[in-house]
């Protein structure tokens, strides 16, 4: 049972969120206790942090902790599956080719029905508008083609949507940091010593840095795996076409027969009619 639960990976997201939510928690306390502490050593009464602005403070903790795991998984997911040995395996093709070669048309059935590679996916699609004509099975992969694609890019835009809330998230700590130190100068009647600030400004700019912090690897990870996946999957749009071509032998020997239509016509482009009126037009002369 607990090797089953130590399987699941949202629930050891969870318990490491807690787990440093705690940490926070406990980190923040400590040092408003601290500062606390030490503007008491003047006479006035300390300042003690607004128990909601203390929450929300919490709160931006843990959601920038939480988009900061998020961007971590995600980026471990595109390492693992973004690769073109899991979307467009080298094995697959050749043994999708080397079925159309062979003809063994049910055996390219079963096998992309059961493939979950892209090429499978795109020539599945794709077989099964065989009856309706080439021209219906193109149209099916193409569909087929923007779908895959369009899956395989939803994988990694929650980076860039991490990568562009963060600085957000980050920035609204950085207010509330400083509200909290703008509190503390009221409380000090104007007079608020430097001790009495550092702790709202401090906090500010840890936000500021946590959302830099997060927004920053999420933007880079996103560019380079949007990269790496246009052009796998151009590669395999272009070879999923390629193999589909392959599939219409009947209307390859048509274009054929027309191609080379005209050149047979050639030698029956030879009216009499033309010849005879230049051999009339001889013998008028002759005449």
């Amino acid at each position: 049972m607990f090797s089953r639960y130590a399987r699941s990976r949202s629930r050891i997201m969870l318990l490491g969120v807690l787990f440093l939510g705690t940490l926070v928690a406990l980190g923040h306390t400590a040092m408003a206790q601290s500062a606390g502490g030490g503007g008491g050593g003047g006479g006035a009464s300390a300042y003690n942090p607004n128990p909601i602005l203390w929450g929300l403070d919490i709160t931006v903790i843990v959601v920038l902790l939480l988009c900061s795991l998020g961007s971590i998984a995600l980026i471990f997911d595109a390492i693992l599956h973004l690769r073109e040995s899991k979307i467009a395996p080298i094995e697959t093709t050749e043994h999708i080719r080397s079925l159309i070669d062979s003809r063994q048309l049910k055996e390219l059935i079963d096998f992309t029905a059961a493939d979950q590679s892209f090429v499978s996916k795109a020539m599945q699609a794709g077989i099964r508008r065989a009856h309706l004509g080439y021209g219906a099975m193109r149209e099916a992969l193409e569909s087929a083609v923007s779908e895959n694609s369009a899956n395989l890019f939803r994988r990694i835009e929650m980076l860039n949507v991490i990568g562009n809330i963060g600085p957000l998230i980050g920035l609204l700590g950085t207010v509330l940091g400083m509200i909290e130190a703008f509190n503390a100068l009221h409380h000090a009647g104007g007079q608020a010593k430097v001790s009495d600030l550092s702790v709202g400004i401090a906090t500010a700019l840890w936000h500021t840095f946590g959302g830099l912090a997060v927004a920053i690897p999420s933007l880079v990870a996103f560019g380079f795996f949007r990269m790496r996946l246009d052009k796998i999957v151009s590669r395999a749009s272009v070879l999923s076409e390629e193999l589909l071509e392959s599939l219409r032998p009947a209307d390859k020997a048509a274009a054929t027969t027309a191609a080379g239509a005209p050149e047979s016509g050639k030698p029956m482009a030879r009216p009499v009619p033309r010849r005879t009126s230049t051999g009339s037009g001889d013998t008028g002369a002759g005449v």
